[in-house]
């Protein structure tokens, strides 16, 4: 659907009512006219700005004509400004107004609607160095008990506020620079809220071109079109010359038309009402297939790519939703579609948008004729283009945004998988055509054998070479358990390793081994295992997911996890930083030894980065561990700050001092003692196992708010010293291996049919269902159309259900029966 902005009959004078605010005008022509502009404008730049250079020749256009514009669109402005209480900046001290302008913790707090002194206090914070688990935890009166997720939230939101404002001086330097800098315009990049907003304005003036106002205005023709759209009576005619540009009325008329649409679309208050409108418009997002798309593929011999299959898209080939009904998947789906090609998506904007912004508009100006003439300039070319991009853009963000929360919530779930400790773990790898590899590791997770066995999974032998291979290896290394990784062939292996009864005194777990093989052939991995083959690696990395889950997961890309939702259409970057936000969340529910802990771990704890966990781990093969929390400050390159902010994080198991093995910080110690002797219980028995039932009972009678006050500390340290007192190692938000649940009488998709019975293992939960591993390769969808009622099952579950029909004969669709014990 096409704008509302009406096509506007071709005028060749205007006359308006004089306005009384203006000078008036005298007949002069326009030759004279534009050496008195720029004669005013020269005496006026000697008296304000004596040692400013003088303007190059391509300049000399804009300059000409900057006395009379500043007098006429001032007045009016400020008398705008005055009866819609706007506030007016001057601009004659550039280096300062921007601060002036700028207030990250007002922007912060107006942006994400929280109170101005959390907004000051989070960035106080965060400028002392501050990391958002030490404030989630250690700070949480400061910033109001915000849980961590908000705190990320609002991290997030202060980056881009930070990220604007250098990116507002930077345009500002640069139209310095370029002389395209005016009152105007700064005013307008000044008063941007986000990066949108600053390209409407910018975008125009960014090239090395001129801009079509920056052409008309570099004819002189700049103090006619502001006295033009503010109601005086221009005679074109008398505007034409011998200039190419100004042969024709016609032409003179487009120029004032560009100069006019200028002006309009970079006045803050347009851009204002834009946003309020922006606001209560209800867009419609529609696609189509493109024409490229249908062409078909001539060369038989390039096999069509699954991402790139049109088939994939079927459902958007004639599509359309309003926006604010949109899911985030479908925007996800939308943009790799357009990526390919393979979609065309458009954003329509109601007709309805344009009429309003022109009633907001005349009101403005005094020109009914200049106003709608220059505002359907810019809005076809400037304004609605922006709005679209715009709303992809708001939309896209709103997307990624799902798509990163579906990826931590399941990460931190995957992440808190309950280790298995104090095991000999053989890993196994399964595959057809180039074997089963093996990986051992002891119960310090150090590689103890690793190879290669080719057991014959399809046919069944009285005497397999393999199954002797494995079990001597079982005895000789005295494996306790078999981690099996669920990919390739992992039925197939599971059913021989029961007739071969190898698993009768081990047993098997199914190991989800998404990342495995990808982590093995890493520059991580090659300085873990230095030339070793990379399918050996992926064996022991498979074992060492069993023995410390959290450690090993770490290791693997995110998007490689296969625990989110269009993970590779995120920006690495952001997931990158998901994925940080969601181990140091973990950590701080389950703390790391410090003396068992990995470098990959170690980098991601808070304050610590790269070199400060290689310092660690140099200083800890050294003096052969750590003793306590305070031997950390002993470490190169830790001082008070850095050690503030990780010494929560990390415990000493075996440490003289008790609390160094809780999430207490060393700064609270004294209040965990004095508490403890109020309660009346030996905080040398914290290690205990009924330690924590015993402060159960202890801290029913006790009053928190008194208490806390009585120690002189706040409510929030008292209550994290109980928790702590209470919490048994992972206590909450576990998830156990699954011993094989899968169907016996099924093993592979082809013997799939409607109504088949399954049981399997939920590996992913996204907003539209969850994945369902039952065994037969490919995960199948339960779509929560199809949960029958039930909550959508987390991840780890074991479920019961039902195979139904599908409209892609390769996809696998499930019905929830229900969710197992």
């Amino acid at each position: 659907m096409e704008s509302a902005a009406p096509r506007l009959r071709k005028r060749k004078a205007v006359e308006y009512i004089e306005d009384d605010d203006n000078d008036s005008v005298d007949e002069e022509t326009p030759k004279k006219k534009v050496k008195a502009a720029a004669k005013a404008s020269k005496v006026k730049e000697k008296v304000e700005k004596p040692s400013k250079p003088k303007a190059s020749t391509s300049s000399k256009g804009i300059k000409k004509t900057e006395a009379i514009e500043t007098k006429t669109s001032r007045s009016k402005v400020t008398k705008k400004a005055v009866e819609k209480d706007v506030d007016i900046i001057d601009f004659n001290d550039n280096n300062d107004h921007i601060h002036n302008v700028w207030d990250e913790a007002e922007m912060l707090a107006q942006v994400e609607k929280i109170p101005l002194h959390v907004a000051k206090n989070l960035i106080g914070l965060l400028t002392e160095g501050c990391t958002l688990p030490f404030i989630a935890r250690y700070r949480k009166t400061a910033v109001d008990n915000l849980m961590p997720d908000r705190l990320q939230e609002l991290h997030e939101s202060y980056e881009n506020i930070t990220h604007l404002k250098k990116k507002v001086k930077s345009v500002i330097e640069t139209l310095k620079k370029s002389k395209k800098l005016t009152p105007d315009i700064e005013k307008g990049v000044l008063n941007a809220r986000n990066l949108s907003e600053l390209d409407l304005i910018y975008a125009p003036l960014k090239t090395h071109s001129l801009s079509l106002a920056e052409r008309a205005r570099n004819l002189g023709l700049d103090p006619y079109a502001v006295r033009a759209l503010n109601g005086e009576y221009i005679d074109l005619n008398t505007l034409c010359g011998s200039n190419e540009e100004l042969a024709t009325i016609d032409k003179v008329e487009s120029h004032i038309t560009h100069i006019v649409a200028d002006i309009i679309y970079k006045d803050t208050r347009v851009l204002e009402h834009i946003r309020g409108l922006k606001e209560e418009t209800r867009f419609t997002i529609t696609s189509n297939r493109t024409k490229s798309s249908t062409k078909d593929k001539v060369d038989d011999k390039k096999k069509l790519d699954n991402k790139s299959d049109p088939d994939n898209y079927k459902l958007y080939f004639d599509w359309k939703c309003p926006s604010h009904f949109v899911k985030p998947h479908q925007i996800l789906a939308l943009n790799r579609g357009e990526d390919e090609k393979i979609l065309s998506v458009k954003v329509i904007v109601p007709d309805w948008f344009y009429n309003r912004l022109e009633r907001f508009c005349l009101t403005l100006w005094k020109s009914n004729f200049w106003v709608r003439k220059g505002l359907g300039d810019a809005y076809n070319r400037l304004i609605k283009p922006w709005l679209s991009r715009h709303v992809r853009s708001d939309l896209t963000a709103t997307a990624q945004k799902e798509a990163v929360k579906t990826f931590t919530t399941n990460l931190e779930k995957y992440l808190l998988t309950e280790p298995i400790k104090n095991r000999i773990i053989m890993g196994l790898d399964p595959g057809f055509r180039a074997g089963c590899k093996v990986g051992i590791i002891n119960a310090n997770g150090e590689k103890l054998d690793a190879c290669t066995i080719y057991p014959d999974l399809r046919q069944q032998k009285a005497f397999d070479p393999a199954a002797k291979q494995i079990k001597d290896m079982i005895t000789q290394y005295g494996v306790e358990l078999i981690g099996l990784g669920n990919g390739t062939a992992c039925r197939e292996t599971e059913l021989w390793l029961k007739s071969n009864n190898i698993c009768d005194q081990v047993p098997i777990i199914i190991v989800p081994e998404q990342g495995a093989s990808i982590y093995s052939v890493s520059k991580e991995a090659q300085k873990e295992h230095p030339n070793m083959d990379p399918n050996l690696i992926s064996a022991l990395s498979i074992a060492r997911r069993v023995l410390d889950p959290l450690g090993e997961l770490i290791k693997v890309e995110p998007k490689n996890l296969g625990v989110g939702m269009y993970q590779h259409d995120i920006p690495p970057k952001m997931l990158e930083t998901a994925l940080d936000s969601a181990v140091e969340k973990v950590v701080s529910l389950v703390g790391v030894d410090i003396n068992t802990a990995s470098q990959a771990m170690l980098r991601r704890i808070s304050g610590l980065n790269e070199g400060r966990a290689k310092k660690i781990i140099e200083y800890r093969q050294e003096h052969n561990g750590f003793e306590s929390r305070a031997e950390i400050l002993k470490v190169t390159g830790i001082g008070k700050i850095t050690f503030q902010q990780c010494a929560g994080f990390l415990t000493v198991l075996g440490s003289s001092e008790p609390l160094d093995t809780t999430i207490i910080h060393p700064e609270s110690y004294k209040i965990a003692k004095s508490f403890a002797k109020k309660i009346g219980v030996n905080i040398k028995d914290l290690t205990k196992p009924h330690f924590p039932q015993t402060v159960e009972t202890k801290i029913l009678t006790i009053d928190i708010s008194e208490t806390s006050a009585e120690l002189n500390t706040d409510v929030c340290t008292l209550e994290l010293i109980i928790n702590a007192f209470k919490q048994k190692k992972y206590e909450d938000n576990v998830i156990t291996f699954c011993k094989p649940v899968y169907s016996v009488a099924v093993q592979n998709v082809d013997q799939l049919k409607e109504g088949t019975s399954l049981t399997g293992v939920v590996r992913n939960v996204v907003p539209f269902g969850c994945f369902v591993d039952c065994g037969v390769g490919d995960n199948g969808l339960i779509h929560r159309s199809n949960l029958g009622g039930h909550q959508t099952p987390k991840l780890g579950d074991r479920v019961a259900v039902t195979v139904i029909s599908s409209p892609k004969p390769k996809k696998i669709q499930l019905r929830l029966d229900k969710i197992l014990n």
